[in-house]
């Protein structure tokens, strides 16, 4: 699969888009715990990211799992020194779901010393720029193929989605 748009279709420089992205590195504190958490209580629900990628560095202490093809919750097994990336929901608008966007939680750290302990986590979210035309790429459709997603603003797409998941 080939990402970047053909210079012959699209010009020279028609990746490159002007303006500002909503990128951010956010700061996630997971609190020391006294006691254990309720039976299906999660540290983090069940998400997607909305952006294009998320980039997080891994600790030793656990609890990251991602949903697998067959529907089971897998963890991710911390490997030091290492990067997770998630692809976020506008990568799979641009790539018609050829990448598709990563739907994952953060359970309770298997060791109880772990889960115990406080821990912090800083993902880093990049984001299309704001007034980005997100669309299927050319490069992602199959002759005869049509795009699974209509055209967003990247900007306003992501205020939609901070908006939808907080609740008052």
């Amino acid at each position: 699969m080939r990402l970047a748009p053909r210079e012959s279709s699209l010009g020279p420089t028609a990746h490159r888009m002007p303006g500002q992205a909503a990128n951010a590195l956010r700061a996630i504190n997971y609190p020391v715990r006294d006691s254990a958490p309720l039976p299906g209580q999660l540290r983090a629900g069940a998400h997607t990211d909305y952006g294009t990628l998320t980039i997080l560095r891994q600790d030793t202490v656990g609890g990251l799992e991602v949903l697998d093809a067959g529907g089971r919750w897998a963890g991710v097994e911390p490997v030091p020194g290492a990067f997770v990336i998630n692809i976020g929901d506008l990568m799979a608008r641009w790539t018609n779901d050829q990448w598709r966007s990563t739907l994952h939680r953060v359970v309770d750290p298997p060791d109880p010393a772990a889960a115990a302990a406080r821990r912090q986590s800083m993902p880093y979210f990049q984001n299309a720029n704001w007034s980005a035309e997100i669309s299927c790429l050319p490069t992602c459709l199959e002759p005869g193929e049509k795009p699974r997603y209509e055209l967003v603003l990247a900007g306003p797409h992501l205020m939609g989605k901070f908006r939808r998941s907080v609740t008052f």
